[in-house]
């Protein structure tokens, strides 16, 4: 049944975490200044941390 949107409930909506990180990293690439990128960001339920590049470790 269609909720308020006309949206099923049987949509897959799991997003991976390099998926959210990409989303953050191209919403502050593309935002106009930081008011913008901070605001596009909250309105996908992201933070600025999900798009912190994680660092890896080599061996030597």
């Amino acid at each position: 049944m269609p909720d308020d949107l006309g949206m099923t409930s049987n949509l897959d909506v799991a997003v991976t975490e390099d998926q959210r990180a990409r989303a953050a990293r191209v919403v502050a690439a593309t935002a106009a200044d930081a008011g913008e990128c901070a605001e596009l960001l909250a309105m996908l339920g992201l933070t600025p941390e999900v798009g912190l590049r994680k660092q890896h470790s080599r061996a030597a």
